[in-house]
């Protein structure tokens, strides 16, 4: 069975071990991979590049994902600095809300007839102001000027640039080519056939063009993949490991909330067009089995701040859907489903709910954080009602979710309660 079905199985870990290490083996970075080299320090940047130096030989590029980091490039740099400009503005923001709190508040009487403690207060403030000024030109500061690359020179492409040098991908040569792929993409996102299908919505009047060739943004994902598997058909019975911290379900298998390895079509779809094996890996399990495997000696540290940095958040700040949607106003995520506790008579049918619900509240929190911590400017072309209307929502479906998972957590206890006593009395 296992020949027949081949994409349902997972690779063992000595197995890992010999594709990493083999002559034979072909290294994918997505374009994901490249633009979060702008999100880290230097230090960690380089310890990848060390990596990919001495792997270099063995990796290829689909020329659709150099186009995509030369498309987002800018915008990553933009977002990056911007991101960094936002953490002092939040501390002082912050530190000026403390103050008002203090000096206009209910104390605000008790102050003032202390002169001295009115002052010592203004000193400590002050100084915190000083620390906060001080912290924002040596440390802030530093790490903007070194990824403003919008003014200054691009190192961080300039060594891409090398390492990928002669090993990219032929580009579409006429746009029959993408308009076949758009038709048969169109196909294989009614069937759930990965990659790409949950890019379909968001991205579905999304276009662009390239060197004469238009381009559909909902298929980017496939135009990756078919690509791979052209070139994979050029050297059958290669491994491939594809390194990309795309994480939605046209990727990977998910149950319980738990990513348990790529999802079967592509590892069904690879392999017959000549793969050996293939690994999907985001770039954590990447630099993981590159200490396992290839000596890279990275350490945990880095390992961490590439994987903060390459989170790709669907709620990130710049998807977050603000702007009115003609007539409808504002887009709000799916509603929550009402739960039946009654219903769910065992712990099984329990955890994918949890895990459910306890996504969806770390993307609300995540979006009502953006929300409230977003520059000031870029919120005065929003009509102010709807976007109250937004933290209301946010709000209120955070409570309600809290207490969902409350309610889940409860019912678990009772039933894990339920099945001790069973168990005593059948043992009796």
């Amino acid at each position: 069975m296992r020949n027949s079905f081949s994409g349902f199985y997972g690779i063992s870990e000595d197995s890992i071990g010999t594709i990493f290490t083999s002559g034979n083996t072909i290294f994918i970075f997505d374009a994901n991979i490249l633009l979060t080299l702008y999100r880290c320090e230097e230090e960690t940047r380089n310890r990848f590049f060390e990596i990919w130096e001495n792997i270099k030989e063995q990796c290829w590029f689909p020329h659709q994902v150099c186009l995509e980091y030369q498309r987002n490039r800018l915008k990553v740099v933009k977002d990056s600095r911007d991101a960094l400009e936002k953490i002092p503005k939040k501390i002082k923001a912050s530190i000026n809300e403390l103050k008002t709190q203090v000096f206009d508040g209910e104390h605000n009487q008790t102050i003032s007839r202390y002169s001295d403690l009115k002052g010592e207060l203004n000193t400590i403030f002050s100084r915190i102001e000083n620390i906060v000024s001080e912290f924002s030109e040596n440390h802030i500061d530093v790490r903007k000027g070194n990824i403003d690359f919008l003014k200054n020179h691009d190192v961080i492409r300039d060594k891409i640039d090398n390492l990928t040098e002669g090993r990219i991908g032929s580009a579409p040569t006429e746009q029959k080519v993408i308009d076949d792929l758009n038709k048969i993409g169109k196909i294989r996102y009614k069937y759930k056939v990965g990659p790409g299908f949950d890019d379909s919505t968001d991205k579905k009047e999304s276009f662009y063009s390239f060197d004469g060739i238009n381009y559909d943004a909902e298929y980017g994902d496939y135009y990756v993949w078919s690509q791979i598997l052209e070139y994979v058909g050029s050297k059958p019975g290669s491994n491939v490991v594809y390194v990309s911290n795309d994480a939605k379900s046209d990727f990977y298998y998910k149950i319980e909330g738990k990513i348990r390895g790529p999802n079967e079509s592509l590892r069904t779809e690879i392999k017959k067009h000549g793969a050996a094996e293939f690994l999907l890996q985001n770039v954590d399990t990447f630099l993981h089995h590159a200490n396992n495997h290839l000596n890279a000696r990275i350490d945990e540290a880095v390992i961490t701040e590439l994987t903060n940095a390459s989170v790709v958040n669907a709620t990130d700040f710049q998807s977050i859907k603000y702007k009115m949607n003609g007539k409808r106003g504002f887009e709000y995520p799916v509603g929550i489903n009402h739960v039946h506790l009654d219903d769910i008579k065992n712990i099984e049918q329990i955890f994918p709910i949890y895990s459910e619900y306890q996504q969806r509240l770390n993307a609300y929190k995540h979006e009502l954080d953006e929300i409230n911590t977003a520059p000031l400017e870029e919120l005065e072309s929003l009509q102010g009602s709807g976007l109250m209307a937004r933290k209301k929502y946010l709000t209120l479906h955070i409570s309600h979710l809290k207490n969902l998972l409350d309610s889940l957590g409860n019912r678990m206890a009772y039933l894990q309660e339920a099945e001790a006593i069973q168990q005593l009395l059948e043992n009796e």
